[in-house]
C-alpha cells in the first residue's frame, strides 16, 4: 500500500512540473472608485481586458475589432461580481471588485475572430532570477526579497502563467553559478534545468537604478532563444514585462489558431506504466504527435494511468496515429463506442 501511495505521489509530482490546469482564468480582481453604475462598468471593462490578454494570442490584441466589440459590451459576459470593503488611500477611498466572466459566452464570441485562443492547460516555466543591487549580485530569494517576490507573483497571475523557481539546494549550488545564468552560452544552465522537467526556461537579471527597475530577459523554448529588455520602470511593470514575453512566445505555440479545427479532448487509459521513466515516455510520445496539443495526467486506477489528451482533427485518424509509432498498442476497445479504446505501453 505504501509503495502504491508513493508511486501515485510521484506521478502527480512529475505531471505538475510539465503542465497544470490554471485556476481562475476568467476571474479577476480590480479596483473600483465606487459602486455607482458608471464606475462599475469601467471596472468591469478593465477586468475583461485582463482576461482577454491572458487567453488570446496575437499582435495588437486590444486593437482587434472583435475584442473591441466584446469590451464595449463587457457587462454582458459577467457571471457575477462582488465588492470588498473600501480601502482608504490618501484622500480617496477605493474598493476592490471581484469579477467572474462567463467563459462559454466569451469563447463563442471570440471564436470567429483573427486571434488564437489559449486554454487553461499550460506548461510550467522555470525562472532563474538574478538580482543586482548596491550590495552585489545574488540569486533571487523570495524570503529575503519580498518586494520582488510580490511583483513576480502578481505578474505571473496577471498572465495566468504557472511558474517554478529552482530549489537552489547545495548540489545545485555546487554546479551552477550566477555567471552560468547570465552567460550567452546556455548549455550548462539548460543541463541543470532538466531536473525540473519543464519545456520553457526564463533567465532574468534585474537591477534597481535611480529609483526604477531594469531587467534583461532570456527565454529558452522550443529550441529557440528570445531576448528582450525592460526599460526603467516600476517594479510591477518590470516583472510584467518579463512574463509578457513568456506569454507571447508560449501562447503563439500552444494557442488554437483561427480557421483550424476545434480542440477536443478525451480520457486515454494506458496500462503498463510502472514508473517515472515510462510515465515520461508516454507523455513525450503523445505530445510528439502533430494532432496532439497538450497532455495531462489525471489519475491511476486498476492498473491504468488516465491521461486527458487535447487534440485537433479527426479522432479516428488520431487513433491510427497512436499505434503507428509502436510505443502503444490497443489492448481493448468497445464495440459499442469506438472512442473507448484502452492501450498498453510496449516494453522495449
Amino acid at each position: 500500500m505504501l509503495i502504491r501511495v508513493i508511486f501515485i505521489y510521484l506521478l502527480f509530482a512529475c505531471q505538475n512540473l510539465t503542465a497544470v490546469e490554471v485556476q481562475g482564468l476568467y476571474e479577476v480582481e480590480v479596483s473600483a472608485k465606487s459602486e455607482q453604475e458608471a464606475d462599475r462598468v469601467e471596472a468591469i471593462q478593465r477586468a475583461l481586458k485582463q482576461v482577454l490578454t491572458r487567453i488570446l494570442s496575437g499582435k495588437n490584441i486590444l486593437q482587434d475589432d472583435t475584442v473591441n466589440t466584446v469590451l464595449s459590451n463587457a457587462i454582458h459576459y459577467v457571471n457575477e461580481y462582488q465588492y470588498s470593503l473600501a480601502v482608504i488611500k490618501g484622500k480617496e477611498s477605493m474598493r476592490l471588485m471581484r469579477v467572474l466572466f462567463n467563459d462559454e459566452l466569451l469563447i463563442d464570441m471570440l471564436h470567429p475572430g483573427k486571434l488564437g485562443y489559449w486554454n487553461e492547460i499550460r506548461p510550467r516555466t522555470l525562472v532563474w532570477l538574478v538580482v543586482e543591487n548596491e550590495g552585489g549580485t545574488d540569486f533571487f530569494d523570495a524570503g529575503t526579497m519580498p518586494e520582488i517576490d510580490a511583483a513576480m507573483v502578481k505578474a505571473a497571475k496577471l498572465k495566468a502563467l504557472p511558474v517554478l523557481y529552482p530549489i537552489q539546494d547545495l548540489s545545485e549550488a555546487r554546479v551552477l553559478s550566477i555567471s552560468d545564468v547570465l552567460s550567452a552560452y546556455s548549455e550548462h544552465l539548460l543541463e541543470v534545468s532538466t531536473r525540473y522537467d519543464v519545456v520553457s526556461t526564463l533567465a532574468g537579471k534585474i537591477t534597481k537604478q535611480e529609483g526604477c527597475w531594469r531587467a534583461e530577459w532570456t527565454l529558452y523554448f522550443d529550441e529557440k532563444i528570445d531576448q528582450w529588455r525592460s526599460q526603467c520602470s516600476s517594479i510591477n511593470e518590470m516583472a510584467l514585462s518579463g512574463f509578457q514575453g513568456v506569454y507571447d512566445r508560449l501562447s503563439s505555440f500552444y494557442a488554437v489558431q483561427p480557421d483550424v479545427a476545434q480542440v477536443n479532448s478525451f480520457i486515454m487509459e494506458v496500462a503498463g506504466v510502472s514508473g517515472i521513466p515510462k510515465l515520461t515516455k508516454v507523455t513525450d510520445y503523445l505530445e510528439s504527435l502533430s494532432m496532439v496539443k497538450t497532455v495531462t495526467w489525471v489519475g491511476f486506477e486498476d492498473g491504468y494511468n488516465f491521461y486527458r489528451v487535447f487534440y485537433q482533427g479527426n479522432r479516428q485518424i488520431l487513433n491510427d496515429l497512436l499505434v503507428k509509432g509502436r510505443v502503444l498498442r490497443i489492448e481493448n476497445f468497445s464495440e459499442q463506442n469506438s472512442s473507448q479504446v484502452k492501450y498498453k505501453l510496449l516494453v522495449e
